[in-house]
């Protein structure tokens, strides 16, 4: 579906981010054309009026949905709450009965609740300031028990929610390719490794990773480019 002006009725806000990642993995999925709109967070875009009207918690990814009315768009924040919408709109990858639809929705709390905040962490005290060592140990030893945890699960089913490919799978993806860089061999742990090799050979994965490949390379660019006013502003050190 398209808008008035022939452009896609959805729109995505976003950066190269595991977040954003996982809309544009679902997107691909569920075949939906949307125009994507690149935030320069590491100049500020995020605290730019015009964004903070669509999510005053000034993060990215933000969905805006104009099928059923340009005047009054449906906004969305927050990734995990853009995947629920998007699979109950379009009745894909999230059962409608239970206990499979709990089974979904609480693998999928598990990585927005943990993964993603204890991953990010780790993120910030590897590659911005490692020379905290507490708080570097402290976000490593989550994140191998959290990686410990997928594994384990995967060993129980084929998949995070059950049985079936789902939204918690999309959730996770991105943010299981870290593996490595965490500095964990892939090896230990053989169930999430062979996992990450299912669901990333999946053709709307490749495109939804493909997708922000642009924005990564800007991301890159503006990174290097920030003032240590913006680096302060970006990791809130002031």
């Amino acid at each position: 579906m398209t808008s008035a002006d022939g452009q896609p009725a959805i729109e995505l806000y976003g950066m190269a981010s595991p977040n954003v990642r996982k809309i544009t993995i679902m997107l691909a999925e569920i075949g939906q054309a949307y125009t994507f709109r690149h935030v320069d967070v590491f100049r500020g875009g995020q605290f730019e009026p015009d964004f903070e009207k669509l999510n005053p918690n000034r993060k990215v990814p933000v969905l805006v949905d104009r099928r059923a009315s340009s005047d009054a768009p449906v906004v969305i924040f927050e990734s995990a709450a853009i995947l629920i919408y998007l699979a109950e709109q379009f009745r894909a990858l999230l059962p409608g009965a239970e206990p499979a639809r709990s089974g979904v929705i609480q693998w999928l709390m598990i990585q927005a609740c943990n993964m993603g905040p204890m991953l990010g962490q780790l993120n910030h005290f590897t590659f911005a300031a490692r020379d905290i060592d507490y708080a570097y140990d402290r976000y490593r030893r989550e994140a191998e028990r959290l990686y410990r945890l997928l594994d384990q699960r995967l060993e129980q089913s084929a998949y995070l929610g059950g049985e079936a490919y789902s939204i918690a799978d999309i959730a996770t993806y991105p943010w299981a390719l870290y593996l490595e860089r965490h500095g964990f061999e892939a090896s230990r742990f053989p169930r999430l490794d062979a996992w990450r090799q299912r669901v990333g050979a999946r053709p709307a994965v490749i495109e939804g990773m493909q997708a922000v490949e642009q924005a990564e390379a800007a991301d890159a660019l503006a990174f290097e480019a920030a003032t240590p006013e913006d680096r302060d502003r970006f990791f809130g050190r002031r």
